[in-house]
């Protein structure tokens, strides 16, 4: 007998009857509407679940706003938690006269108490706010000024990641009154102002129960059905955080079949709610992208059980078979055309090839340090790996012109031969150079070449050798 797993399993059935056990204590709830619930422009909606000790840094962002408490009302549903954050929500509910405090058993999800929260909301814009996560004092004015002025059904403000938090910061990188949907749909976590009318016209609401992805599914349709989708970058909005201790409502590792199955509700709302088939096509093959396809960057394939890579990959090619038809396909870039090939036919294997492929093709290409006769530029790849071929590509700066040059195999360098002569097409531009390698039957992307440290600039015969100020290397031949 394994006695630690007798033990393991054992703890875990205790936990259970513990967690059930604390839930019956809690008595639902509700303080009633806050003095600004007929007054107030936007209902902050959080759904709270064991956030200390991050609860507390939200409420007092929110108590901070610039924003006149009538105008704003806090609708706190606290979906059982059972740490100390109950007691925080009752304190702040007793204090400010804008806030109100829902109480329920968990649901176990964020999608029933942020319906809640919609329920009990009487203002003109909804804002969804996660409760580990905080605000910049001037957020919400400036969130409902912008809308006001814009006649804005949908916003995204600039999300700002803290505690480790990565956040696509391409996306908030200008503001834009219209957003094109393919850009903005590139965001389906739910920290978005809502105009309330667009819910209720549509009897729009999260899924509830424990849902994948809910929050993207109630976007997308949010996003379709709006008049005007803005994104808003000219201020730090809203602070969204990764947990170092704790867990969120919805944490816990994805299960490949019910995530999957998710991104296939999206894809089907999209199509559903497009009226231009081609434009649909787009918009599911950027979340199969996003949603799908990323589960198989190469470190976190590596690091997954050989069961979950085939669950995985067997949850992914029926994702393939009901939506993503080989002429849509075709349409994807390096990697994501290989790693879908392979999904499609079920190549678990193949992906872990394909991983080292990958990392060979984002190999480092570095000059090294420069011959004196100027015969010669070496470059150096790491990783080293069996290149098919290495060309060195000068893109003419500001244009798409291109010159590609073989690279010689030189032990583990390769070697451009002859460069003020090769380099001598070049005339009167600046270029950037780039590396461009293949392997394995594939062709990577091109990647910017690294200077060396020492010997640079480089004069050889007209041709002027450099680094920029982002540490690569370029030639002058004006």
């Amino acid at each position: 007998m394994d006695y630690a797993k007798v033990r393991k399993s054992l703890r875990r059935r205790l936990s259970k009857v513990a967690a059930k056990l604390r839930q019956s204590r809690i008595r639902e709830s509700d303080t009633g509407p806050s003095a600004s619930a007929e007054t107030a422009r936007v209902a902050v909606i959080i759904p709270v679940f064991n956030s200390m000790p991050y609860l507390r840094e939200l409420l007092d962002s929110l108590e901070a706003q610039d924003l006149d408490p009538a105008l704003f009302e806090v609708i706190a549903v606290d979906d059982g938690s059972t740490d100390r954050g109950g007691a925080l929500l009752d304190a702040y509910a007793k204090r400010l006269p804008n806030m109100r405090l829902i109480r329920q058993h968990n649901s176990g999800w964020p999608g029933k108490p942020r319906n809640v929260g919609i329920d009990a909301s009487r203002s003109d814009y909804v804002f969804f706010c996660d409760s580990d996560d905080l605000l910049g004092p001037e957020a919400l004015r400036r969130m409902v000024e912008f809308a006001d002025a814009h006649d804005v059904d949908v916003l995204a403000p600039k999300l700002v990641g803290i505690g480790g938090r990565r956040v696509g910061a391409s996306l908030f990188a200008s503001t834009h009154v219209d957003a094109p949907l393919r850009t903005i749909a590139a965001t389906l976590s739910p920290q978005k102002m809502i105009r309330r009318r667009l819910l209720e016209e549509h009897g729009f609401r999260f899924p509830e129960g424990k849902v994948r992805l809910e929050d993207g599914m109630l976007l997308t349709r949010c996003y379709l059905a709006s008049r005007r989708n803005s994104i808003l970058a000219d201020y730090d909005y809203y602070f969204i955080r990764t947990r170092q201790v704790g867990a969120n409502i919805s944490s816990g590792r994805a299960e490949p079949e019910g995530y999957t199955e998710s991104v296939g509700a999206i894809a089907r709302i999209i199509r559903e709610g497009h009226p231009d088939p081609a434009v649909a096509d787009q918009l599911v093959l950027d979340l199969y992208r996003r949603k799908a396809l990323r589960f198989y960057v190469p470190a976190r394939y590596r690091a997954m059980s050989t069961d979950r890579q085939r669950r995985w990959v067997a949850a992914h090619a029926q994702f393939v078979r009901e939506h993503i038809p080989r002429e849509l396909e075709a349409e994807l870039d390096f990697p994501f055309l290989q790693r879908s090939r392979l999904v499609r036919n079920e190549d678990a294997a193949g992906l872990l090839r394909l991983a080292t492929t990958e990392d060979h093709l984002r190999a480092v290409c570095r000059v090294a340090d420069p011959k004196p006769n100027g015969l010669e530029l070496r470059f150096g790849l790491q990783p080293t790996a069996n290149y098919e071929a290495v060309h060195l590509i000068a893109q003419v700066r500001g244009t798409e012109t291109t010159h590609a040059y073989a690279l010689r195999p030189d032990g583990t360098e390769y070697v451009l031969d002859l460069p003020a002569q090769k380099f001598a097409g070049l005339d009167h531009v600046v270029a950037d150079l780039f590396v461009r390698l293949d392997i394995d039957g594939v062709r990577g992307p091109l990647r910017r070449v690294a200077a060396s440290d020492a010997s640079l600039p480089l004069e050889l015969n007209g041709t002027r050798v450099y680094a920029t100020v982002n540490g690569n290397l370029s030639v002058d031949r004006r």
